[in-house]
């Protein structure tokens, strides 16, 4: 690539991470340093389309005081789809600062291109784990959400988050829910499952009285956890882009799985 090529494309987003134009130091929450990233990359324009042409897509993140993470990937024709998620693990979050992402595209006829980059902030300082875990409040006396739950599964998973006493109007509060093929909510990820939701403004009653919010839809955040599985919902709470709080833990059980039955009810 020419030294002083100018990029064309926008820069990347990542999943859980704000905007840059409501974030621009890109700070990445506490929970996904530990987990790792999913970039986002969207279609190109002109992408490969002939059987014997191929585009190569590289994501870089760099920072200053450990190895650049460079993940590198072919696409022929068959491969194309509207957006590509590039994941970047760990290991390559380990250390606190800034570093600044970006992606380079390789066409056919080895024409290269570029992202504008995206500055992206590591903060491992752990906010306080003061607040109380989120409620699922159809679940049965032994903590399932079943093929007899009322209302079903299939119409969402209801959530209660509790009172944010301590907190201020206007504050961001955002639920992570994950899925996970064991009764414990550890163990791989079911990362088709993930979800986040954002209630971007607290108002009073939210801290007074705390609220609820339902996950959905079925088919994607909830169908993957089929039998003896769980999914897990943890909350934080930021202001403005500064994480001041982060509950506990919250499982769930889930099976669809009646006894003598093979196939798992729901839609």
């Amino acid at each position: 690539m020419a030294v002083n090529k100018p990029p064309i494309y926008d820069p990347p987003k990542v999943i859980g991470v704000l905007d840059s134009n409501i974030d621009p130091e890109g700070h990445i929450p506490l929970p996904l340093l530990l987990a790792g990233i999913e970039v986002v990359v969207p279609l190109w324009p002109e992408p490969a389309k002939e059987p014997e042409e191929s585009d190569t897509l590289t994501v870089f993140f760099e920072q200053i005081g450990q190895p650049p993470a460079i993940i590198s990937n072919t696409y022929k024709p068959e491969d194309m789809r509207p957006e590509f998620i590039i994941r970047i693990g760990p290991e390559h979050l380990n250390n606190n600062g800034a570093g600044e992402l970006w992606y380079e595209l390789v066409n056919s006829a080895g024409n290269p291109s570029e992202s504008f980059k995206r500055r992206l902030t590591i903060d491992h300082t752990p906010a306080p784990i003061d607040l109380k875990e989120a409620r699922f409040p159809n679940v049965n006396s032994d903590g399932y959400l079943n093929c007899s739950t009322i209302p079903p599964m299939w119409e969402g998973v209801k959530v209660e988050i509790p009172a944010l006493q301590g907190f201020r109007v206007g504050d961001r509060c955002e639920v992570l829910w994950r899925g996970y093929s064991s009764l414990n909510g550890s163990g791989p990820e079911i990362s088709s499952a993930r979800k986040s939701v954002i209630r971007p403004s607290l108002s009073d009653q939210d801290i007074r009285e705390g609220y609820s919010l339902v996950i959905e839809p079925y088919e994607t955040h909830i169908k993957p956890m089929v039998n003896d599985d769980s999914a897990t919902v943890v909350y934080l709470i930021y202001r403005g882009a500064k994480l001041v709080g982060t509950s506990e833990l919250a499982v769930v059980k889930i099976d669809r799985i009646i006894s003598g039955n093979e196939l798992p009810c729901g839609p």
